[in-house]
């Protein structure tokens, strides 16, 4: 990423790199799926469109060769699958008082909240992404999203841990180091979850009784997940309060079960469960663009916008995209929570 600017000698580049750190560091802390996508960054002029190709696995080959006899041989059968990059971003003004010639809190302020937009900004984009899954799995046996009344249960994330062995899904081995957002480090292996900060008392219900590990009772905290919380049935759990919740959405709830619309009918919350290489996230490299600061008295006499030179702006832009790489390697929990 790269800071842009009207006027460069209006800042020094000690302000314009900590203004541009603040954005990105503010921004990576809400990436909460994206920490766990596939990096596949986009060169410049290269199109807003990226093609994966996916390629089956060959069955076993278990009839015996005949002596001298050629087998008719397999093929491998190849999909694609194609990511388009979309353009996000947004700017704020600031006052003709701030100072362009030091550190000046108002930017700081800004360059703190543009952060936090951005990274909800993506991480959004890309959760709503990962609900297009296929693979659904509805708390205590349920059938729909319509009849969702109960609460998670242990067995359901049993099932789904079967469901992602069965598929041969590899389990999550490494994190993205958060101050670089790039780097990795290996961890335990395991699925992945990410749901609703709301459920952290159903999760924690179940200590005593179905095995829940508290993330403070690990053996040691190295490799700990922004988010996490603890592990349950080979699943480790990271929660965000920007998981999605389907309000009313179930049926008439269970005794204690979290209800809108006058307490009659469930809201419905999805939790996410993938393995290694269910998804990814696609920047272009240089549509990055970070953050844009530009100071009032704009040279552009066309432009009327700011005819007394009363206000600079600060602002973000981005292009992006995220992508669902194997559908097989993912699945959607719905479920209600406590009240």
């Amino acid at each position: 990423m790269s800071t842009q600017y009207m006027k460069a000698a209006d800042f020094s580049r000690a302000a314009l790199t900590f203004y541009e750190k603040t954005l990105l560091t503010t921004s990576r802390s809400l990436l909460t799926y994206a920490q766990f996508g596939e990096k596949f960054p986009m060169k410049d002029k290269s199109g807003k469109t990226i093609n994966f190709a996916r390629y089956a696995d060959l069955s076993a080959a278990t009839t015996e060769l005949g002596e001298a006899i050629t087998p008719v041989g397999s093929k491998i059968l190849k999909s694609e699958i194609t990511a388009t990059l979309r353009q996000y971003g947004d700017w704020v003004g600031i006052s003709d008082v701030t100072t362009m010639t030091g550190f000046d809190p108002e930017i700081t302020i800004a360059a703190e909240k543009l952060g936090r937009q951005q990274g909800l900004t993506l991480d959004t984009v890309l959760r709503n992404e990962l609900m297009q899954g296929t693979n659904e799995v509805f708390a205590n046996s349920k059938t729909s999203t319509a009849t969702i009344k109960d609460k998670i249960q242990k067995a359901d994330f049993q099932k789904i841990h079967r469901f992602l062995r069965s598929n041969d899904v590899p389990m999550i081995t490494k994190m993205i180091d958060p101050s670089t957002g790039i780097a990795t480090q290996p961890v335990p292996a395991a699925y992945i979850a990410i749901g609703h900060t709301d459920m952290i008392t159903d999760l924690e219900d179940l200590e005593a009784s179905g095995g829940f590990v508290p993330v403070h009772k690990y053996a040691s905290s190295r490799g700990v997940f922004e988010g996490e919380v603890g592990t349950l049935a080979g699943i480790r759990f990271i929660l965000t309060s920007n998981a999605p919740i389907a309000y009313a959405a179930g049926d008439t709830p269970s005794a204690g079960i979290q209800a809108s619309v006058n307490a009659s009918k469930t809201d419905v919350y999805s939790t996410i469960i993938f393995g290694e290489g269910a998804f990814a996230e696609v920047p272009l490299n240089k549509g990055n663009s970070g953050i844009i600061i530009k100071a009032k008295g704009a040279k552009d006499t066309m432009d009327t916008s700011d005819p007394l030179n009363q206000r600079s702006t600060v602002g973000w832009k981005t292009m992006w995209a995220g992508i669902i790489l194997d559908d097989s390697r993912i699945v959607r929990y719905e479920h209600g929570v406590t009240a």
